[in-house]
């Protein structure tokens, strides 16, 4: 599975890899409107591409889904998914407003 894109679709991403391996619904794992059931599967290989600064979800182990019927953000959290690999590259930010590109940079550079 492979993520690409800003925050909502990195955490798409991580979601859907956790849900081939476990069996059942969404709602079955999701906190505050679902049953907060534990994964128990390792999710599918899952490859994360930021293409967006600040979210930092190519590096959490949550996926913040929105539920407009419920007309709130929840999580889908567990130690087990945190993609395999992230592809952070600045390029990918240039067609942002520069503002945004810089942000990205700046706290991606080493030290």
């Amino acid at each position: 599975m492979i993520g690409f894109g800003g925050g909502s679709a990195i955490d798409a991403g991580k979601a859907i890899a956790a849900l081939l391996t476990n069996q059942g619904d969404v709602f079955d794992y999701l906190e505050v409107i679902g049953r907060g059931k534990p994964l128990t599967e390792q999710p599918a290989p899952y490859l994360a591409i930021p293409t967006t600064a600040g979210t930092g979800a190519e590096v959490t182990r949550n996926a913040v889904l929105a539920s407009p019927e419920h007309r709130v953000k929840v999580s889908l959290r567990s130690p087990l998914m945190l993609p395999r690999v992230a592809v952070v590259d600045p390029e990918l930010t240039y067609r942002l407003p520069p503002a945004i590109t810089a942000a990205l940079a700046w706290t991606r550079s080493p030290s």
